[in-house]
């Protein structure tokens, strides 16, 4: 890492204390060394409205399947007090990660942290009674984990899913076909990132004399074609 990216990151967690800085999840206490998108709070910007919107309905259970830090889990979790929280992870490395943002957040208590996502064990996970929202960044993985013949549970559920057709060419399309008699289906898109995507609150200077570092900040380097569903059953959920 080059010195101007070492005082970069020095100067950004140190002024926001270690917590998310913007967004949906403002305030989220992150383990040391984050991702500068999920501490600045840019993260997914496209996904913020729908973020806010979904917090705000009383969840039973939040099922977060690719948990990466504990970003979604923690930051779903620490909006919906009631909610029972699960998250897969593939690695035992992100899983620790995930394990010190939900103490820190306080949330250890209603939480399940599990290994990898499989149709079986993700049905179990959804089951039960009352709303069900899932969020779900498998890195086209999804393809597998939406088949509705394998996850039954999922043809009353809310989902949100980020497709990866740059890793497995018409699974968002599979997706839509999967449910569209099921659910209503929206698409959200991505943007470029542009400097007023860094929260210049957090340090006023940083904008005028690293200008370029602040806009790479927010960059989420995705590598290709990916979108957004939000998939809301059309049979209200019980």
């Amino acid at each position: 890492m080059y010195p101007a990216d070492t005082l970069f990151r020095a100067v950004t967690w140190r002024a926001s204390g270690g917590a998310v800085v913007s967004g949906p999840f403002r305030g989220l206490e992150l383990a040391p060394h984050p991702f500068l998108p999920h501490l600045l709070g840019s993260y997914e910007r496209e996904l913020h409205p729908t973020v806010d919107a979904l917090c705000a309905r009383q969840w039973r259970r939040i099922v977060n399947v690719g948990g990466g830090n504990g970003f979604y889990i923690v930051g779903f979790g620490r909006r919906v007090p009631a909610a029972e929280l699960v998250v897969f992870e593939l690695t035992a490395e992100a899983r620790a990660v995930i394990a010190a943002t939900v103490e820190r957040n306080g949330l250890t208590a209603r939480t399940r942290i599990l290994g990898a996502a499989e149709p079986g064990n993700l049905d179990a996970a959804c089951a039960g009674a009352g709303p069900t929202l899932v969020v779900m960044d498998v890195e086209g993985a999804e393809l597998e984990l939406t088949d509705p013949a394998q996850v039954p549970s999922l043809r009353a559920t809310t989902m949100l899913i980020e497709t990866h057709d740059v890793l497995r060419a018409g699974c968002r399309d599979a997706i839509v076909a999967r449910y569209g008699d099921s659910h209503t289906i929206t698409t959200i898109v991505p943007r470029p990132r542009t400097l007023a995507d860094f929260p210049a609150s957090l340090a006023p200077l940083l904008p005028r004399v690293m200008p370029a570092r602040c806009v790479e900040s927010v960059q989420e380097w995705r590598g290709g074609p990916q979108e957004w569903l939000l998939l809301g059953p059309k049979k209200a959920e019980g």
